[in-house]
């Protein structure tokens, strides 16, 4: 790397961490608008960043002095640690196909790289937003129908926010993922049970929908589905 390319570099990550004034961003921004390369590059640091970030996200913050920082550092366990480097590699490695709603992406189209006859996608969802929750179960159903009996295995991942969707109290489709569970024997709906317990512990309620999987972390499922090779959707 040049010093060119590392000024760049630097700016970039000052970028994503919200470091620019003003005037930096605005001529970052013009850069980015016209050099394919460097909006890429800020595209694959965005995702790393929340890709970590979502590893770590039921993690509470040290707040003691320094030296504690150690104590709290033998709290997190060494899976955690490596998961979040995993994941960090992933962003930046081509071993997987992520799609975001902004792109509107089709079914069909967001399966296109994919060469098996039997396709498995994850469909990961992590805000409270009921757009999202209706975009997820339309491509949900959409993928069960485009590709049943080819031995097709989709799963739907809620965590943060996304466990609106599948927690009784808050969901408004409650009707539609009983439907789709009792319909097809090739999809699961998956609740975060790290996420669960952090709304246990402030009083709210975890009951999850009829069928919906809550026994596991889902970055340690989305770890395991992604070095299986599975297909990654972001909605």
């Amino acid at each position: 790397m040049n010093k060119m390319d590392f000024k760049i570099e630097c700016i970039l990550h000052a970028y994503i961490d919200g470091e620019l004034d003003q005037q930096e961003k605005s001529r970052l921004l013009i850069q980015m608008e016209n050099d394919e390369e460097t909006r890429a590059r800020a595209c694959e640091l965005q995702r790393a960043k929340e890709w970590v970030k979502f590893s770590f996200e039921d993690e509470t913050a040290p707040t003691r002095t320094l030296p504690g920082i150690h104590w709290r550092l033998r709290q997190v366990s060494p899976f955690r640690i490596a998961a979040s480097l995993l994941i960090a590699l992933m962003a930046f490695g081509a071993g997987w196909t992520g799609h975001s709603l902004k792109t509107d992406i089709t079914p069909v189209a967001a399966l296109d790289s994919i060469k098996n006859e039997a396709p498995h996608v994850i469909l990961h969802i992590s805000d409270a937003d009921e757009a999202r929750f209706v975009k997820v179960l339309e491509r949900t159903e959409a993928l069960l129908r485009q590709y049943r009996n080819t031995g097709a295995q989709i799963e739907v991942v809620a965590n943060s926010g996304g466990l609106d969707l599948v927690r009784t109290a808050s969901s408004r489709h409650i009707d539609s993922i009983k439907h789709l569970i009792a319909q097809y024997d090739n999809v699961r709906f998956i609740a975060c049970s790290r996420g669960l317990r952090k709304l246990r512990e402030r009083g709210l309620s975890t009951a999850v929908i009829e069928g919906v999987d809550a026994h596991e972390p889902a970055a340690d499922h989305l770890i395991e589905r992604l070095t299986e090779g599975w297909t990654y959707i972001r909605i």
